[in-house]
């Protein structure tokens, strides 16, 4: 091992030169090894965390609230919301409109019982991105920009206005809301775009009863009025469901589609028959036309026979083993003709 000074001025500090393939230069490479490790898994956790605390479920109850009035807003049926939030909510869209499920529901409280109000519901993008679904990662992913996004609408619950006193006696209930990809409807429902992200809004606009408000003259700004937002009511607007979960979940809860519980397809009528009212050889014979063929044309055979006897010699000179059927005795005494 050779040692050399530095310099003048440093006589005391002298460089020690290791071999190259000494065990402490092996031992410095192991350490430097542990530390690049550690600087990595310390960097994946870094990004791996707000991914993760962006996917999971918003706090039931959660909302945003923007206005001048002190009302509180709160969703009724939060606790299915966010069974379909987990999931990732899908809403149907059609040209002639459908309804959502589940239903925007909510309360409120800390009105003016004599006030007026107006209840409006209006669905906005989440963001200016357009997706796809992913079969194989069950995830939905981004595909590229938002398309042009229609006109937003408000739309104007039918009961409306309420009085404060009504408002705090009832759950309003946005059912019969529709949304549509409709861009020239004329009907007021709500105009999405397929394969992107909305979030629904609720709207109140307080008014004097003295002075009501014309529905199609609405400017929010310029009313006395607040707006709630509740993170687990967003959902993915679709044509047809791209996740089976989705399916199967709308399936159990929709009230509407009881239909589809029964895994047989039958409907409500044919689940109430009894068993007894369906002999076993309907059951066995339904799916077999030649065992019904066969049934029919041996009935024909015997009231023919029964008619007309002469025909019974033609028929067992053509069939000597009766071909599988078997002939009614021929009449005796009685001429009277039996059908069975």
């Amino acid at each position: 091992m050779s040692k050399r000074t530095a310099n003048a001025d440093d006589k005391d500090v002298e460089v020690v030169k290791k071999p190259r393939f000494s065990i402490a230069n092996i031992l410095d490479e192991v350490d430097d090894e542990e530390e690049d490790v550690e600087v990595e898994e310390e960097v994946e956790l870094e990004v791996k965390t707000p991914e993760k605390s962006s996917r999971s479920r918003p706090k039931i109850g959660a909302k945003m609230k923007e206005g001048n009035l002190p009302i509180e807003c709160k969703l009724e049926g939060s606790e299915l919301w966010a069974k379909f939030f987990d999931l990732g909510t899908e809403m149907i869209i059609t040209k002639s409109g459908r309804r959502m499920f589940p239903t925007v529901k909510v309360s409120f409280t800390n009105v003016i019982l004599d006030a007026l109000y107006y209840i409006f519901l209006d669905v906005v993008p989440v963001d200016s991105k357009r997706y796809r679904y992913i079969y194989n990662k069950s995830a939905w992913l981004t595909a590229g920009k938002a398309e042009p996004v229609p006109k937003n609408r408000y739309y104007l619950h039918p009961d409306s206005p309420f009085t404060g006193d009504q408002l705090l006696k009832h759950v309003i209930s946005f059912e019969k809301t529709k949304l549509t990809n409709n861009e020239v409807d004329k009907t007021g429902h709500l105009i999405l775009n397929s394969m992107h992200k909305y979030q629904p809004r609720i709207h109140i606009v307080q008014r004097s009863k003295s002075n009501p408000l014309d529905p199609n003259k609405v400017v929010m700004a310029d009313e006395q009025h607040c707006t709630y937002t509740f993170p687990e009511t967003q959902f993915m607007a679709v044509t047809a469901y791209q996740n089976q979960l989705i399916t199967k979940l709308k399936i159990e809860k929709n009230p509407f589609a009881k239909g589809f519980r029964d895994p047989t397809g039958r409907s409500p009528d044919e689940m109430e028959r009894s068993p007894g009212d369906i002999s076993p050889m309907m059951l066995s014979n339904f799916y077999h036309s030649s065992a019904i063929q066969q049934a029919m044309f041996q009935q024909c055979l015997s009231k023919t026979l029964q008619i007309n006897p002469s025909i019974m010699m033609l028929y067992q000179n053509v069939f000597p083993n009766g071909a599988g059927l078997t002939a009614p005795p021929l009449p005796t005494s009685n001429p009277e003709i039996t059908i069975k």
